[in-house]
């Protein structure tokens, strides 16, 4: 599915969810990440975040450095975005998004997401990681 980059509001996790859409939400914030302010692509991205990954990547201001970085610049403020079909298997999930530029750069993305257990985001699908995938790399999404 291609789709064009579209401004959203300051979404939340939330039970009501599918993994399908928190990777939409992230992708979709990314493409404009510096609307309303610098960064708040980033922001969003961050909040969606399981609670292990905030603590590998966290805080925010590292996390956005490393979404600067040469490993995830590309998913900074890209024209276009495929989705491949999400693979999910009980409470876990995986996506491969291909973010497209206008200058002809492309990147594919591995996002894995499962559900949560307990706290405050209880039965919220969030991000365990985003993976960079190399051009060569199989086109069969793993869980």
């Amino acid at each position: 599915m291609l789709v064009t980059a579209q401004s959203r509001a300051d979404p939340q996790p939330s039970a009501d969810l599918r993994p399908a859409e928190v990777v939409r939400i992230q992708v979709e914030a990314l493409q404009h990440n510096d609307d309303p302010t610098p960064d708040a692509g980033i922001a969003t991205t961050f909040r969606f975040a399981s609670p292990s990954n905030k603590a590998a990547t966290g805080p925010l201001d590292r996390f956005a450095r490393m979404v600067h970085g040469p490993a995830y610049d590309d998913m900074l403020d890209a024209d276009r975005a495929a989705y491949a079909p999400i693979a999910i298997d009980g409470d876990r999930a995986a996506q491969r998004v291909t973010l497209f530029h206008d200058d002809g750069r492309r990147a594919t993305y591995v996002f894995q997401l499962s559900r949560q257990v307990g706290g405050s985001c209880d039965g919220c699908w969030m991000t365990d990681g985003v993976a960079r995938e190399a051009p060569h790399q199989s086109r069969t999404t793993r869980i």
